[in-house]
């Protein structure tokens, strides 16, 4: 197990800063999770206004 989360972290940490990620990449993942933490303090309002 212990070998496995070390490939898994080596593979994960040579993705996250190879070529492929750019700005408009940054951007769009930034925008989702904003849209994300929106849309569940959305549900979780509605939930309390509706009880």
């Amino acid at each position: 197990m212990g070998r496995w989360h070390t490939a898994t972290v080596v593979h994960l940490r040579k993705w996250a800063a190879g070529p492929g990620r750019s700005a408009q990449t940054g951007f769009m993942t930034g925008a989702a999770t904003k849209l994300g933490e929106f849309a569940t303090t959305a549900v979780i309002a509605w939930l309390i206004y509706r009880r």
